[in-house]
């Protein structure tokens, strides 16, 4: 017959943890938690990546929806002096940037009525002098080159009016995941011959120092910035500054104008 000890009065059957016991359990914790956060954090930046890829897809299809609906003439981007462009609104004006009525007044808002698909999740800093909670509803712009016009003395570029004039729509951007300090109205404007100081307007870097683009025929793809200059871009608010694109060429520039248009 087996016996067992005997329990003294007031005491339980299990032992408490010693405290070099305890210790090297808080130990092991965290060191779970260092291996645990990173891939979380990662995670959750491909998530937010990946809700950016599907908001400018569905723009992109409102694109061609509009474009197929208007004998194949391309919605226009550029908005100075003109109503009728694709979206309204100043995303460096407060009243403007928060407000869904510019969005609605766009001309692709009738083929999707989604408010949300124009801004990137990730989008969340704000100017120092807005009001506490308030965020801008777009972070989207539309190519200068598609719909638009030519930047000042680059007359010798293609600027595409028309679905019939995009010799190659894969490679042809529509839209882009602008950075929050240089979004104003819709139109992205890239000087094709980098002679006005380097990127006049800057796509984002809030997904790892990467941004999305929407190209002509519907699909979408991350550029990743690689330059220094590109990567370490964050000037006060309200002062863009130009990412140089020369001395020595920037790569990132040149990725974004091989995809921005051609020579007529």
């Amino acid at each position: 017959m087996t016996t067992h000890p005997a329990i003294a009065p007031g005491e339980s059957g299990s032992r408490a943890f010693t405290l070099i016991e305890l210790l090297v359990v808080i130990a092991i914790i965290a060191i779970l938690a260092a291996m645990l956060l990173p891939a979380l954090s990662r995670a959750k930046q491909k998530a937010l990546q990946i809700s950016c890829l599907g908001n400018q897809k569905q723009l992109a299809l409102a694109w061609t929806m509009y474009n197929g609906d208007h004998d194949g003439r391309l919605v226009r981007s550029h908005p100075v002096e003109n109503p009728n462009v694709w979206i309204l609104g100043d995303m460096r004006m407060e009243p403007q940037a928060t407000n869904r009525v510019y969005l609605e007044k766009g001309l692709l808002y009738p083929y999707h009525r989604s408010v949300a698909i124009y801004r990137c999740p990730a989008d969340v800093r704000n100017p120092p002098d807005w009001a506490p909670g308030s965020f801008r509803l777009r972070s989207y712009s539309i190519n200068s080159w598609v719909g638009g016009r030519a930047i000042t003395d680059q007359d010798a570029f293609q600027v595409y009016n028309k679905e019939s004039e995009l010799r190659r729509p894969s490679r042809t951007w529509v839209f882009i995941d602008e950075h929050e300090k240089s979004i104003n109205d819709g139109w992205f404007a890239v000087d094709m011959v980098g002679d006005r100081g380097g990127l006049l307007d800057i796509p984002a870097l809030r997904h790892n120092f990467a941004y999305t683009l929407a190209f002509a025929d519907g699909h979408s793809e991350i550029f990743k910035l690689t330059d220094p200059r590109s990567r370490a871009w964050d000037p006060p608010w309200g002062n863009p500054v130009p990412i140089p694109s020369f001395a020595p060429l920037n790569p990132d520039y040149t990725r974004l104008t091989n995809v921005t248009t051609v020579l007529k």
